[in-house]
Order: C-alpha cells, then sequence, then structure tokens
C-alpha cells in the first residue's frame, strides 16, 4: 500500500516499508477526542436533552435495589407490615417507568445525534477527497480509500451511534452506586468493590495490546479491498493471461493476514472478557461471605434487606461496568479506524486556489506555456524550459515518442499539476491566480482511455453540462456521430451502459465521451489520443465527430497517428522533455528533421502493411 503510512507498502508483486510515514501521519487520541467533542458543539440543545435524560435516567434506575432491599424485604417481610407493600410495589413500578421511558427518550436522542454526526463525517471526508489533487489518487489505492471511506467510517458509527450515550449513562450508573454502597455501609461496599482496582490494570494491559491489533486489522482489510477492486477492474487481463490461481493465491494471502489478525483479537478479548466475569462473581460472593457472617458481638453484620440491596446494586455496578469495558472495546476499534480517516483528512492538496484567486469568466481562448519545466512527485525532470503558445481558435499539435512529455504539457493547461518553474497564461491570467473550478468549465478533454460512468447514455452526455435539456443532449449526440448508433440501443438513450461504459465499443465510448465535451461548449479542447484505440472505420467516424467539435476553440491534440494532425496550425514536436521542433505540417516537412523521420516511417509502413499494421507498430 503506498503513501498510506502504514509500515509496509503494498506493491504488485511485492512489499516494502516505510517507517517514517507511519510516524509522520501518527494521529494522537487526544486529538481525535478532541475533534469529536468539536464536531458535536453545533448539535448542543440536543446533546443537553440527551444529557439530561442519562441523568435523571441514571438515577431513576438508582431507586429499585432500595425498595426491593431494605423497604420490601426488611419492613414488608421481616417487620410484616404488609400494609406498606402496595406503596412500595407503586415506587418500583414508578422507578421502572421512569428509567425506561428515560432511557428511551436518551437512546432515541442520541443514536439520532449518532446518525447525524457519522452522515457528516462521511460526506465531509468525501468532499475533502474530492479537493485532493490528482498526485493523491496516483499514489494511493482505490480500494484503500474505499475502505476508508466505507468500512473504516462504519466502524466509527459504531461507536458513535452505540458507544457514546451508553458511555455516558453506564459512568453515571457506576458512580452513582458507589456512592449509595459507601453511604449505607461502606465496609461491605469495599467489600464487593474490592476487584476494580483489577480492573482498571487489566483494562490498561488490554489496551497496550489491543489496539495496535486493530489498527492492523483495519489496515488489512484496506489491502483486501485493494486487491478486490485492482483484479475486478483488471478481470480481462486475468483472464487473457490465465492468471486466476495466482491472483487467487494473493488474495488467499492478504485474507490470511486478516484471518489471523483477527484470531488474535478474538483470543485476547475471549481470554480478558470471562476474566472479568469471574472477579464480577467473586464481588457478590465477598458481599455474601461478609455480609452474612457473624460480627463480634455475634450479629450478622448486615441485615438480609441490605445484603439484597448490596447484590442487586453490585449487578447494577457491575453490569454498567462490563458494558463499558465492552464499549472499550469498541472505543479501540474505532479510534483505530479514526486514525485512518484523519490520514486522508491530514492531507493537503498539492494544488489550491490562491487567497485571492478570482473566477474565470469569459476565455477567448489565448493559451501560453512559458518556459515551463516540470516533474512528478518522484522521479526526474520531464518537461524542461518548454513555451507553447495558442491564438484563439489554434490548433496545436503536440507529437512525440512515448514518454517524451506531451501529457505533461496538457496536464499543466487545467492546472492538474503546477510547473517547477514558469508559468501557464489563459487568456493573459496566470492559472495559479483564478479558480480551478472556474479554470475547468472553460476546457473540456477528451481523452486516450475514455471514462464513462454506470448509468445511462443520456446521463453520460449530460455529465458536461448538468442542466441541459434533452434537445440539447440529442444534438451533442447528432454532432458527434453518436446519435444513430444510440437510437439503435434496446432503451435509445435510456439504456444503461454498464460499469465505464462496458456494453459498448470503443469507438461508441469515444463518441458518448465527444457528445459530452460537446455539450460542456469548452473555450478550449484537449485531445490526447482520442483515436488511438479504435479501428480505422471507428478512427473516421470520430474524426469527423472531432472537426465539429475543434471548430471555433482552442485546441490541443496529442497525437501518434500524424496523420490525424497534418492540418494544425501549430505542431510541436517533444522530445526527452524538450521542443525539438515547432511549424506546420509543410514546414516541418520541409526541414527534413525528427518529425518528417516520424511522419515518413508510419507512412511507408501503411504502405507496406495498412493502416492499421502501422498503427500497431507506433503503438
Amino acid at each position: 500500500m503506498r503513501g498510506m503510512g502504514r509500515g509496509h507498502h503494498r506493491g504488485r508483486f511485492s512489499r516494502s516499508g516505510d517507517e517514517n510515514g507511519t510516524e509522520r501521519l501518527r494521529i494522537s487520541d487526544r486529538r481525535m477526542l478532541g475533534w469529536f467533542v468539536q464536531q458535536l458543539g453545533p448539535h448542543w440543545p440536543k446533546v443537553l436533552v440527551g444529557a439530561t435524560a442519562m441523568v435523571l435516567g441514571s438515577l431513576a434506575g438508582l431507586a429499585p435495589p432500595y425498595i426491593t432491599g431494605p423497604l420490601i424485604v426488611d419492613r414488608v417481610m421481616f417487620d410484616h407490615q404488609y400494609h406498606l407493600l402496595p406503596q412500595y410495589v407503586g415506587l418500583l413500578i414508578g422507578a421502572f417507568f421512569a428509567a425506561s421511558l428515560l432511557n428511551g427518550i436518551r437512546m432515541n436522542v442520541m443514536h439520532i445525534l449518532g446518525q447525524r454526526f457519522v452522515y457528516d463525517l462521511r460526506v465531509n471526508l468525501y468532499k475533502h477527497l474530492q479537493r485532493l489533487s490528482l498526485s493523491y489518487f496516483e499514489s494511493n489505492e482505490t480500494g484503500d480509500i474505499m475502505s476508508r471511506v466505507s468500512n473504516d467510517v462504519n466502524t466509527v458509527e459504531d461507536m458513535v451511534v452505540h458507544g457514546t450515550d451508553e458511555v455516558v449513562s453506564n459512568i453515571l450508573t457506576v458512580v452513582g452506586t458507589i456512592i449509595i454502597l459507601m453511604y449505607i455501609n461502606w465496609r461491605l461496599a469495599l467489600t464487593g468493590l474490592w476487584p476494580l482496582p483489577i480492573f482498571v490494570v487489566s483494562l490498561i494491559i488490554f489496551a497496550r495490546y489491543i489496539r495496535p491489533l486493530y489498527r492492523k486489522i483495519r489496515d488489512d482489510l484496506g489491502d483486501i479491498n485493494a486487491e478486490l477492486q485492482e483484479n475486478i477492474a483488471g478481470i480481462s487481463v486475468v483472464k487473457a493471461f490465465g492468471r486466476e490461481e495466482y491472483e487467487l493465491e494473493r488474495f488467499r494471502n492478504w485474507s490470511r493476514e486478516y484471518y489471523q489478525a483477527n484470531v488474535r483479537a478474538v483470543w485476547l478479548w475471549t481470554t480478558f472478557f470471562p476474566f472479568i466475569g469471574f472477579l464480577t462473581s467473586m464481588s457478590s460472593v465477598g458481599v455474601l461471605w461478609y455480609g452474612a457472617g457473624p460480627s463480634i458481638a455475634g450479629n450478622s453484620v448486615a441485615s438480609a434487606g441490605d445484603i439484597v440491596m448490596f447484590l442487586g446494586y453490585l449487578m447494577r455496578f457491575y453490569g454498567p461496568v462490563g458494558g463499558l469495558i465492552r464499549i472499550y472495546d469498541m472505543f479501540n476499534r474505532a479510534l483505530a479506524a479514526l486514525a485512518r480517516i484523519f490520514q486522508i483528512f491530514d492531507e493537503v492538496p498539492e494544488i489550491q486556489d490562491a487567497p485571492d484567486a478570482v473566477a474565470l469568466e469569459q476565455v477567448a481562448g489565448d493559451v501560453l506555456l512559458e518556459r515551463v519545466s516540470f516533474k512528478y512527485r518522484t522521479g526526474e525532470v520531464v518537461l524542461k524550459d518548454i513555451t507553447v503558445h495558442a491564438e484563439p481558435g489554434e490548433t496545436v499539435a503536440l507529437v512525440g515518442r512515448s514518454g517524451a512529455g506531451k501529457t505533461s504539457v496538457i496536464n499543466l493547461i487545467p492546472r492538474f499539476y503546477d510547473p517547477l518553474e514558469g508559468r501557464v497564461w489563459i487568456d493573459g491570467h496566470d492559472v495559479r491566480k483564478v479558480t480551478q473550478q472556474s479554470l475547468r468549465q472553460h476546457i473540456a478533454l477528451v481523452l486516450q482511455e475514455t471514462f464513462l460512468f454506470s448509468g445511462t447514455a443520456k446521463e453520460n452526455i449530460a455529465y458536461g453540462r448538468l442542466d441541459a435539456t434533452e434537445e440539447e443532449i440529442i444534438a451533442a449526440a447528432k454532432a458527434a456521430n453518436a446519435h444513430q448508433f444510440i437510437m439503435e440501443l434496446p432503451d435509445e438513450y435510456e439504456t444503461q451502459i454498464g460499469e465505464r461504459g462496458v456494453k459498448l465499443s470503443g469507438g461508441q465510448r469515444q463518441r458518448i465521451a465527444i457528445a459530452r465535451a460537446i455539450l460542456a461548449d469548452p473555450g478550449i479542447l484537449i485531445l490526447d489520443e482520442a483515436t488511438s484505440l479504435v479501428d480505422t472505420e471507428a478512427e473516421q467516424e470520430i474524426q469527423q465527430a472531432l472537426e465539429g467539435l475543434m471548430q471555433g476553440r482552442t485546441v490541443f491534440v496529442i497525437a501518434h497517428r500524424l496523420s490525424t494532425v497534418r492540418n494544425a496550425d501549430k505542431i510541436v514536436v517533444i522530445e526527452g522533455g524538450e521542443i525539438a521542433e515547432e511549424a506546420d505540417h509543410e514546414k516541418l516537412m520541409e526541414q527534413n528533421g525528427l518529425y518528417a523521420e516520424m511522419y515518413q516511417r508510419q507512412f511507408s509502413l501503411a504502405d507496406i502493411w495498412g493502416a492499421d499494421a502501422a498503427a500497431q507498430y507506433r503503438e
């Protein structure tokens, strides 16, 4: 797993360590609890109602043992004051009813508040992910990110929704019980509470071992999700190479780590909780032994009613204590999950709007990359002192060998990345001085690997402009030469095209993407090998659609098929991250340089093998 601060990194074929990442992203409990309290601040009225119900419900829950022991047992049964029985039974019923009613109010208010808290957490986490730069998603696995947004938030939900209110109510019950027991008979109380120090020490030891284990469980689950997501996305490659058994073994290994970590956790708490249960039983034995035994004067230390009352209070004491221990286990799980969530919140977008950034209202299409140099987060410089200028309405083609830096150039225009040196200007505006959203509203991209969302053909086209009418969507599809094949689909524009448009051919997906770009009506258009993955017939249809899309716009084109860029106003040849040549097609052919060599090689191959074979050769 890369970049997420684990002790090991997950790779496709190996795993390596990075302890510094773990130290850098360590999250303290105090910070997480402070954040939790801060998030509850806006909901203080509900917190107040819930807290009031907790206090009153806890007080009502403490009354029944006293009514049962000294009153009913001693006064009614032993002193034969039977006329008091209806009164005491009425008090007992009232206490039970009040406790049930108040606890119902507490659970309703606090659970709804907990659900709102988790809703806000999930939405804010997704919102923050949307703000992160592309570099974050390039260096972190999709499956692990999904695990944090889904599984880890669900674990936090268990604590917030089911644990928080029980913590407070159980603490109130425990404290109230201790006060009552000490007030009535402090010697008998100490006899019943002697296991408490052992509880505390055991909890500290338990947490020391269980918290790191829960963190490993969360990380291993993230690995499993990453592996699953990757394999499903690449299932065609897995099947093509017959690697089902190989991938099964890899998945089995990841699952085995998760299983073994869970087994260790199960062993810890199945050892710890029975031990705590045994201590609880011994406290009751101690009360019976000491309370029923003779005092120095020969009498019992406590009356029968007192013993019944003490046993009742001990049940109310150790029941909540046991609940607190179980919640503490849940608490450790939740903090381990929340620490992983905080790692996402702690990620700072590499690309951010400047404090004084302004909205880019209108775009004529004058684009200037002025002496830019660039490198990715890891690696050597891929662009070196490049200057490219496109005037409004011009088409600029970027050509060169694979890895020359063409895609890096176009990634700087919508500010997916910032250059190391130099500036990118649009209509005289430094792109770092305008808001990213307004900048990208004026730019449309049609990429080599077309991405379509799971949904209908209509919804995918409308993604270019969400408020478009049905007539505008159809017009865009016609302009992209997509209308005819869409009408032949089972449900026409309402046809579900599957995840990533899997039910369509490569050419059909590309024309849907072009229709989406046409509907967006951008001032600047970027085409990154938009026809490279289709056959010659589909390429001709797509090229016709692109010609309509390019009219009146500033266009940047990346293409290996040089036949598609002959009519470009300017062709920039990039070699080794630098501009080797720059002119139109005729002048570059006259120069007989790198471009002419590439062009002649492609067309010589096309004459010998055919256009498709030449295209395969250049790949």
